[in-house]
């Protein structure tokens, strides 16, 4: 009775607590609500006002109607082909052949395509490499063994006695009369030091020059003196027509030449390192320039297009100036005369001659000249 009693006389007190309750909690709810929203107020966004802008009229291309095409040049190949050379050029032919040798052939340098390659220097003594229309030429030193030890022509000290030299230039007629008779080359190679570089001739026409030249073109000059050298060169060649042919040449000191075995000319100066001799009466009689009188060759036949044996040694006795002329005559052909009434032949080559080597050969117009018949095997 007593806890209804309670109840009765605090019911009002009670119903007030649960309404401050309810109105506490929905106070809380609705701070809650406003903090949020303040906090969570969006950021505001700053509109920029249009600007009225110019429009910029677009004008048509203007394009001359006659417009003249400017010519485009051809590249010009460098002339040196070499050089250089560099390089008329050695072959101006441009299909892919592959010669009896085999390789690329050199770039003359001088405005053409020596064989079928590109960039290799060319001299008067030969190109780098080879095509398959040249004589490939080794370098040989008779004062040095294959083991760099002096033989009996090395010159120990500059200035040795005449004595001493003649001695030493008679030992190196012996060796090249004896090579003259059997042209063993592989005798050289067994005795002598070898150059390793190769060179490529398509001709022999070496005016007057430096004797020391020759180890030069062969990259041998530092350790070869220029004197009492060999070079021999060997190959194929072809004559354009069939028909009998001849040499006409000098060289100071040594210059023979062997087609298909047998000796045609020895056109050594002074005196032939060989037992060969001409049957012409006018060996001799015609000078080439300053040079001395040219030696006339025997006679030899040749097929057309036929691929023929033919083979070249040139050598310095003892120093000083060296050079060599061979030139070619067809039995049959009349040539125009020249000093002192004597053919102008043309030279013996086996390609075009380079243009940068034609100026350098000094080739004397009352004796010879470039324009003539090629004898390579390659057409």
């Amino acid at each position: 009775m007593a806890r209804k009693q309670f109840f009765t006389s605090h019911a009002k007190s009670s119903a007030a607590l649960i309404s401050l309750g309810i109105h506490a909690v929905l106070l809380v709810v609705a701070l809650s609500f406003v903090a949020v929203t303040v906090i969570q107020k969006d950021d505001k966004v700053f509109e920029a006002k249009p600007v009225k802008r110019p429009k910029m009229q677009l004008k048509k291309l203007q394009v001359p109607v006659n417009l003249k095409k400017k010519k485009i040049e051809k590249p010009k190949l460098r002339k040196n082909i070499v050089a250089k050379p560099k390089t008329k050029s050695l072959d101006i032919q441009m299909p892919e052949v592959v010669g009896i040798k085999g390789g690329t052939g050199y770039m003359d340098g001088g405005g053409g395509l020596g064989g079928l390659g590109f960039g290799l220097e060319i001299d008067l003594f030969g190109g780098n490499k080879g095509s398959g229309n040249e004589l490939e030429g080794v370098f040989f030193d008779l004062k040095t063994d294959p083991d760099g030890k002096p033989t009996d022509m090395k010159q120990i000290v500059e200035g040795m006695d005449s004595k001493v030299e003649k001695e030493q230039n008679s030992k190196y007629t012996e060796v090249l009369t004896s090579f003259g008779s059997s042209w063993s080359v592989s005798r050289l190679e067994r005795r002598y030091f070898k150059a390793p570089k190769k060179k490529f001739a398509t001709s022999f026409m070496v005016p007057y020059m430096p004797a020391e030249e020759a180890p030069k073109a062969f990259a041998v000059e530092d350790v070869v003196k220029p004197k009492r050298w060999a070079a021999y060169y060997s190959g194929k060649i072809a004559a354009p027509e069939t028909g009998r042919y001849r040499f006409r040449g000098i060289a100071d000191d040594a210059m023979m030449v062997r087609v298909k075995g047998r000796m045609v000319i020895d056109a050594s100066l002074g005196k032939r390192y060989s037992d060969w001799d001409s049957s012409d009466g006018n060996n001799r009689k015609f000078k080439d320039g300053r040079h001395a009188g040219l030696v006339i060759g025997d006679w030899f036949h040749m097929t057309k297009d036929k691929p023929t044996d033919m083979e070249v040694l040139i050598g310095e006795q003892p120093g000083g100036i060296f050079y060599c002329r061979l030139y070619i005559e067809q039995d049959g052909v009349e040539y125009p005369k020249g000093n002192g009434g004597q053919p102008i032949l043309p030279i013996f080559k086996t390609q075009e001659v380079p243009e940068k080597l034609i100026p350098q050969m000094q080739i004397d117009p009352g004796v010879g000249t470039v324009s003539g018949p090629n004898f390579g095997v390659l057409k």
